[in-house]
């Protein structure tokens, strides 16, 4: 009977329905996570940089190879220099070093202010052709890799000597007591674990495209397993069902069936999805915690990239399971498609609400979820609580069903 029931969820017409709203969602959300990541040059640089380091110092930067990387921003800023010195624009201001660079760059953009006369526009332009280019393929962006070697070589050094007070007191007074002290005691013992490197913009960049995704992952199980139970009620299936060999556990195998299927749904999804996004390289990683002296934000566990991939991961199951159990719940009790699309829609728009904030920034202060109720680990009572919902609906419907049956008897 498991084998049938999956045959009546896996149509062919439900599937190609999947597959178009699912790159509809992709060109909608997810698409610019693939295409635009790193965002921007900076962010590019700042990702180039930590590649080099973790594979040329491992997953943490220790004192003499902080002082080996600092040491390399001459020879960073002389290559950039070689670059300038073919490049017309650069020539015709005669800019003869970096530095040189850097302050006609400051003077023609950064310090403009009021009306620009036509001099300053050329200049303006010029200095934009030559930022453009530094930061271009073609010279490997090199412009980012300075930004983003002296930026956290000094960012290195500072919390080197300042430790968890690294920023300005009304900074640190945003966090509370216990934040401060967890904090502290994590990543500034003995161990010194804010010596990891790791890129702000992966956990940030990585959860949130998680977060999306999970949205899809839930839709895309509803409008799978949400079309049966209605189909065989209006087709009077339900009798035949009752009083067949299989009789009462009919329900047991169609739940069975229906969390195999969201189960088998949310791993095709997640193979597809998060494949695209390790087009990144972000593998590279994997060995580093998500905590790090390079701007992550506090986190309340310090895992590796690779454990927290798989938490983010265990959570979407939990609660794509959840989302599943509730639309097979939803669809049992209702007489026809529209009544069950009555009913579905404000689960997907829950849905749509409670994802992002969900996996976004998991475990770290900054998640949206940990901000509004102060919980450690809220993200995983959260997901346990949408499973668990799921359940107890099911446990009820298949309790009132077999009283049904007996009362009917």
């Amino acid at each position: 009977m498991l084998k049938e029931e999956m045959k009546k969820i896996w149509r062919p017409g439900i599937l190609a329905v999947l597959l178009l709203f699912g790159f509809v969602f992709y060109t909608m959300y997810l698409e610019f996570y693939i295409k635009y990541f790193p965002n921007g040059p900076e962010y590019q640089g700042i990702y180039q940089v930590a590649v080099d380091w973790v594979e040329r110092f491992g997953t943490t930067l220790e004192p003499e190879e902080e002082a080996e990387a600092a040491g390399e921003i001459p020879a960073l800023e002389s290559e950039a220099l070689g670059y300038l010195s073919a490049n017309p624009v650069a020539q015709k201001y005669g800019l003869t070093s970096y530095e040189e660079y850097e302050q006609f760059y400051s003077r023609s953009v950064l310090e403009v202010e009021g009306e620009m006369s036509a001099l300053m526009q050329e200049r303006y332009a010029d200095a934009m052709l030559l930022s453009n280019y530094l930061s271009g393929e073609e010279t490997k962006n090199v412009q980012g890799r300075i930004y983003a070697t002296r930026l956290y070589t000094q960012m290195y050094e500072l919390w080197e000597q300042e430790g968890v007070n690294f920023k300005d007191k009304d900074y640190m007074e945003r966090y509370t007591p216990g934040e401060y002290a967890h904090a502290a005691d994590s990543f500034f013992g003995a161990d010194n674990a804010w010596r990891n490197i790791m890129p702000p913009e992966l956990p940030e960049a990585f959860s949130t495209y998680f977060g999306y995704l999970l949205i899809w992952i839930c839709v895309s199980c509803c409008l799978l397993l949400s079309p049966v139970p209605v189909r065989d009620r209006m087709r009077s299936m339900r009798p035949l069902q009752w009083s067949s060999r299989h009789g009462r556990n009919i329900l047991r195998t169609q739940f069975a069936a229906a969390m195999l299927s969201g189960a088998a749904l949310t791993t095709v999804n997640i193979l597809i999805f998060g494949g695209l996004f390790m087009t990144h390289g972000i593998q590279t990683f994997f060995g580093c915690r998500i905590f790090s002296f390079m701007h992550t934000g506090f986190s309340w566990i310090n895992p590796t990239f690779g454990i927290w991939c798989l938490l983010m991961v265990l959570l979407t199951y939990l609660t794509a399971m959840g989302i599943s159990a509730i639309a097979f719940f939803l669809s049992l009790h209702s007489t026809n498609y529209v009544a069950m699309l009555l009913k579905m829609i404000p689960l997907v728009i829950l849905t749509a609400m409670i994802c992002p904030p969900l996996l976004t920034r998991l475990f770290y202060y900054g998640n949206s979820l940990y901000q509004l109720t102060s919980v450690p680990g809220v993200e995983g009572i959260t997901a346990l609580l949408i499973l668990a919902a799921g359940l107890v609906l099911f446990a009820l419907t298949r309790r009132r069903q077999k009283r049904q049956e007996l009362l009917q008897g």
